[in-house]
């Protein structure tokens, strides 16, 4: 019993000993958390010290800032007396400290003193040699950035400073070294890296280096130098933009001057005697008598002087002769057009008494009015109301800008003006010089305005389309991550790791970038099309392996909830109101959501194919809107070839503004496919004459041509005109080639080869794309393709010469390449009342008074034999030529029209009545002419026989 007692007080005992170190434990860790607590109530920031706050306080961080420019300033001056005078100082310096060469009072020739000679040894001797300046430019920016005045990066400032002096010392080390002077103006550092590099690499090495340097100097300031560059060039342009502004003002106000004194020409010619007229009537009219008796009788301070304005009163203003008329009436005429300062009409009364030509003790002078023109001006003085402009003396002094009348200003007396009583009311007027006026605007002609003729051509609002809504956005997160993970899993389950995947969403497709992990090769990727397409059960599947330019992996899959582009928001976006192209074609977006434009000028034709219904119509109406959008009927036409006769029915109404077509022809829009052969044929004549007025104004495109022709250095009278650019689409290339075959191709490759310079350009578009449709000929000359959604891998051979247009999901989704680079686009839609309503608003305008005319196509040899024979004449061609012979009235379409027959046909007769010199040649849009009688015509068709 007592052992098991004892056992127990032991255990007692433990428990005991393990509770009371359990509290002790307790006990340490309550004290420790208390000592934390206080400890971190007693630890103060880093910013809360004395030392660090003191030098992050703004007044300290300024005098630092003063004391670094100082110092920079110092030593500046140092280093310029140490460039001109180093040499004396070298032999004090060198070799001794500064408290040494103080000591020995040796004189230094430095103004720094002998502490600048030595830091100017150090630095430009010892150190970086010139290399050392841009330190001095670090120091003080340092400086103006710790006083605030100047913001900026410490170590990219630093970074930056530090290339750019070692650059510089081993440039100028290199450079004299190789001159072999005295001086390294690259310091020790720059001659002895030099050396140290010719040891192992020669000269050439040492060379290399420098410019492997001056390369990352100019790379890494690319950015700062392409700013200082277009602000260079804003600057320039503001200032070209100002003085062209300036001297169209004054261009303008000349012009004004010289349309005055023209007019006044005119009012010259009138006869004598209509002048002796409004001058008696004007003299009734103001209450006097025309006879000289009763003149002499008068009393001129009867003569109420404020009684009278000439410019209240037509019949004075119509009295005065010639120039002086118009002078007279200039400010009421020019007072809205020209620029404030420059015309001024004033009274007697308003004006100082030494500006009067009379004295004031002469009754006329308070009769006196004055028009003043302060630009080149002479001073000329009417005395009396029946003078003529023949029978005055020319008394003519130019007047300079600012010129003091009243000092030059002279009174020319009036025919007979000593037999004239001087109570007769006088005006002086100031007239511009006819003569110089004349010169300034043969020497300044106004710049040739093609739009002139439609001034008011306005082009279409915005507000004629709709406005359709667009989602946010199309692909929500949910399901881009659910894409991303079955992207990722299906590349893994066949062993191809990802280290990074990112989605880019379009309004039709998603994007997702991949970068697989290295050692992975790409054509293991690109086999795994279909099974991604499986994965993510969807169509239309894209991958691009890889990106050009990104270095990574595409794969495009559609959205569960496509976009549709509006055509309003492509035209009204800042990317197409500010672009600068010739022939801008808004296509539609980008996967990124960017607006995609396209220059047809620089492209610069156009093939367009895909399937049925997969948005080809759609995109050629968005093409030509584009185009209706941004140019003027005077800078663009259109030649359109509809075989369906209703895609491009609603362009018709656009013929007296935008279309071109043959004189002959009624209708503008092409849906005869006889016709397009001969309209084909005309685009290659009005190519060639394009090229004859290239030539003879020796430029060498339509641009150089136009703005030559805008200046006026090209003589219209030589033939030369404003060449409009020239868009020829046609909707249904397969059934042309069906019909035409060769007759259509080969004018096309002429097109296509040539036009680009003279400004014309081919939109061909088929939903047949098969390799006799079209052919090499056709691909080699259209750069440009457009591939909506075809159904077989071949065809997007055909179209694109790769695969992908099998691969999109239709619906206006499509393939745009160019130049050897492709971008996925989604085409912007634009429905036919929309189309309605932009022809509806563009046909209300005052247009032209007809299509713009193309020439007539050439004949050729065999052509013109085989029309002159009698035997292959057509039988209608005696009945034709009696009834245009009886009716006096050579058509082709009146032929058409009378005897129910083809253009062709109609077309071919016209030519027989030619060849046979019934009817003379094509004079445009006029009737040929009759060549004829009844008789004549008898005796031809007689001899025929």
């Amino acid at each position: 019993m007592s052992e098991r007692e004892s056992s127990r007080q032991r255990q007692t005992d433990s428990s005991r000993d393990a509770s009371r170190g359990t509290r002790a434990a307790g006990a340490s860790k309550a004290d420790t958390r208390k000592k934390e607590k206080k400890e971190k109530k007693e630890r103060v920031p880093l910013r809360e010290l004395g030392i660090v706050k003191f030098i992050l306080d703004r007044r300290t961080r300024a005098v630092l800032g003063v004391a670094l420019i100082c110092v920079a300033v110092y030593v500046a001056i140092a280093a310029i007396s140490w460039i001109r005078s180093g040499s004396e100082d070298q032999s004090v310096v060198v070799g001794q400290t500064v408290g040494e060469v103080v000591a020995s009072g040796a004189k230094v020739s430095n103004n720094g003193g002998p502490l600048g000679a030595a830091v100017s040894e150090a630095i430009f001797t010892r150190g970086l040699g010139l290399g050392s300046l841009v330190g001095l430019v670090y120091i003080v920016l340092l400086g103006l950035a710790l006083m605030g005045i100047r913001k900026c990066s410490f170590w990219s400032l630093t970074f930056k400073s530090l290339l750019v002096a070692v650059t510089s010392s081993l440039v100028l080390g290199l450079v004299t070294l190789w001159f072999g002077s005295d001086i390294s103006l690259g310091g020790d550092h720059g001659m002895y890296m030099n050396l140290l590099i010719q040891s192992y690499a020669d000269w050439i090495g040492a060379a290399l280096v420098s410019l492997f340097m001056l390369a990352v100097v100019v790379y890494v300031y690319l950015n700062d130098i392409a700013r200082l560059i277009g602000k260079y060039r804003s600057i320039k342009a503001a200032r070209r933009a100002r003085a062209e502004q300036i001297a169209m003002e004054e261009a303008e106000a000349r012009e004004k001057v010289r349309k005055a004194m023209e007019e006044s020409k005119f009012s010259e010619e009138a006869p004598e005697a209509e002048q002796s007229e409004s001058r008696s009537g004007m003299l009734e009219s103001l209450g006097f008598d025309d006879s000289p008796a009763e003149d002499e009788g008068r009393d001129p301070d009867a003569l109420d002087p404020d009684a009278v304005q000439p410019e209240d009163d037509p019949d004075l203003m119509a009295f005065v002769p010639g120039d002086r008329a118009a002078a007279c009436s200039v400010e009421a005429e020019t007072a809205a057009e020209v620029p404030a300062g420059d015309y001024s009409y004033s009274p007697r009364d308003e004006r100082d008494d030494s500006d009067v030509m009379a004295t004031d003790d002469d009754p006329a002078a308070e009769e006196s009015y004055q028009v003043q023109v302060r630009k080149g001006g002479i001073t000329d003085s009417l005395r009396g109301f029946g003078a003529d402009d023949e029978d005055e003396p020319a008394d003519d002094a130019p007047a300079e800008n600012g010129i003091d009348h009243n000092s030059e200003r002279k009174a020319l007396p009036a025919a007979g003006g000593a037999d004239k009583p001087d109570d007769e009311p006088a005006f002086n007027v100031v007239a511009p010089v006819m003569e110089e006026a004349e010169e300034a605007g043969n020497a300044e002609l106004k710049m040739f305005d093609p739009t002139a003729e439609l001034s008011r051509y306005e082009r279409p609002p915005l507000d004629l389309l709709v406005e359709r809504s667009a989602k946010s956005a199309s692909v929500d997160l949910q399901e881009q991550e659910e894409n991303q993970e079955r992207i990722t899993k299906t590349l893994n389950d066949y062993g191809i790791p990802i280290s990074k995947i990112k989605a880019t969403v379009g309004p039709t497709v998603t994007l997702y970038e991949i970068i697989p992990a290295e050692g992975v090769r790409i054509a293991k990727i690109k086999r795994l099309e279909d099974d991604i397409a499986m994965s993510l059960a969807a169509l239309g599947i894209r991958i691009i392996a890889p990106i050009p330019g990104k270095g990574t992996i595409g794969i495009e899959v559609p959205n569960k909830d496509p976009q549709t582009v509006s055509i309003r928001s492509v035209l009204g976006s800042k990317a197409f109101r500010e672009c600068n192209m010739k022939l801008p074609m808004a296509m539609g977006a980008t996967i990124s959501n960017e607006v995609y434009i396209a220059d047809l000028a620089k492209m610069p034709h156009l093939l367009v194919a895909g399937a049925t219904g997969m948005g080809k119509s759609v995109g050629l109406n968005t093409i030509i809107a584009s185009l209706l959008y941004k140019k003027h009927p005077a800078e663009l036409k259109f030649v359109l070839v509809d075989p369906k006769m209703v895609e491009f029915s609603l362009y018709s109404v656009l013929e007296r503004h935008f279309l071109a077509k043959l004189p002959d022809e009624e209708e503008a829009v092409v849906t005869d496919m006889d016709k397009v052969v001969r309209t084909l044929n005309s685009l290659c004549v009005e190519m060639d004459q394009r090229y004859m007025l290239l030539k003879d104004a020796n430029v060498r495109s339509i641009i150089e041509y136009n703005e030559r022709f805008v200046n006026r250095r090209l003589n219209p009278e030589k033939g030369h005109r404003y060449l409009p650019y020239i868009v020829m689409i046609v909707d249904e290339f397969a059934d042309l080639i069906m019909t035409a075959g060769k007759q259509v191709e080969t004018p096309i490759a002429r097109i296509a080869q040539k036009a680009r310079a003279v400004g014309m350009h081919m939109i061909v578009a088929t939903q047949r794309p098969s390799t006799n449709v079209i052919t090499g000929i056709i691909k080699a000359n259209f750069p440009g393709r457009i591939a909506f959604r075809v159904s077989q891998m071949v065809d997007s051979k055909t179209i694109l010469d790769r695969t992908g247009a099998n691969q999109l999901i239709g619906r206006g989704d499509m393939l745009f390449s160019h130049n050897g680079s492709m971008d996925r686009v989604q085409c912007a839609f634009i429905d036919t009342d929309e189309v309605q309503a932009i022809c509806d608003h563009i046909d209300r305008q005052v247009g032209y008074e007809h299509a713009y005319y193309l020439p007539e196509p050439l004949v050729t040899d065999d052509e013109a034999i085989s029309l002159s024979g009698s035997g292959d004449r057509d039988p209608l061609f005696e009945e034709a030529a009696q009834a245009i012979v009886q009716s006096g009235v050579a058509s082709t379409s009146n032929l058409q029209r009378r005897y129910s027959i083809g253009y062709n046909r109609a077309g071919k007769i016209m030519d027989q009545l030619e060849a046979a010199g019934i009817v003379g040649p094509a004079q445009g849009s006029k009737p040929r002419q009759v060549l004829v009688d009844s008789i004549q015509l008898g005796r031809i068709c007689r001899s025929d026989e």
